[in-house]
């Protein structure tokens, strides 16, 4: 091996949402040494791999656990990697552990990443619920809240949840899209507030207003939300607003 280079090892983590059939798709990629000294993760957005709310929290969770155990001074060894290979079988799973040359860690797993899991789709000005959803989970947790994604408080799934003395649950919408027909997130923003009233938390919503390519009938609807939610008191916050001390918690 060339001087500067060591021996590392990859592993690719792999989503499927019917274990039945072998549909899978790349989540993130892992990056380790023999013995731990060394150890990188880096992931898909979470909206591009799957649309259902409750699948995006049950991967958002496992690779929440697996990005602290990253974190970590004392990284994952090969062996942790091989044994997360043998017992993950069923939804989410990760491939054999191949080795691989590593310059330097970060430029390994950018090339990696590169080539086997990052979105194959055109920028785009528009600014889904999904790619909303992603930027707003990744700032709360960089302001050290410790939230969850697509999870259910008593019986009603919520966009986000964070844990507290009171539980604070939050809905995300997106009006920067060029979409015509708003009444599916007049339905989302309805449905949050009939499930706030349900469970009796702090309650808030993070909203990306309408933008340039914005059909009209957005502004309509935004405005109409922001009506309802002012009128039930819901702290409402856009995506740049968030941080220590602008929550309700």
């Amino acid at each position: 091996m060339a001087p500067n280079v060591t021996q590392g090892f990859f592993s690719v983590i792999r989503w499927r949402s019917d274990a039945t059939r072998d549909e899978a798709r790349n989540v993130a990629v892992l990056l380790v040494d023999a013995e731990g000294a060394f150890g990188s993760l880096r992931s898909a957005p979470i909206s591009a791999i799957s649309p259902r709310l409750h699948e995006q929290g049950m991967l958002d969770a496992m690779l929440a656990g697996l990005e602290a155990r990253f974190s970590q001074d004392a990284k994952p060894t090969l062996a942790e990697i091989r044994s997360l290979h043998a017992s993950l079988q069923r939804s989410v799973y990760l491939t054999e552990p191949q080795p691989v040359a590593v310059p330097d860690v970060e430029t390994a797993i950018h090339a990696l990443y590169r080539a086997y899991v990052a979105p194959h789709y055109r920028s785009s000005r528009e600014m889904t619920k999904g790619r909303v959803l992603d930027t707003v989970v990744e700032s709360l947790r960089r302001s050290g809240h410790p939230v969850r994604r697509g999870e259910y408080v008593k019986d009603f799934i919520f966009d986000l949840v964070i844990e507290g003395r009171r539980p604070s649950v939050g809905e995300v919408l997106s009006f920067a899209t060029s979409a015509k027909n708003w009444t599916p997130a007049e339905h989302a923003a309805g449905h949050f507030l009939y499930a706030n009233e349900k469970v009796e938390a702090q309650a808030f919503a993070v909203i990306e207003p309408p933008s340039e390519v914005s059909h009209r009938n957005a502004s309509i609807a935004h405005d109409r939300v922001l009506r309802w939610f002012a009128h039930e008191r819901i702290t409402v916050l856009k995506p740049n607003e968030l941080g220590q001390g602008s929550l309700p918690i």
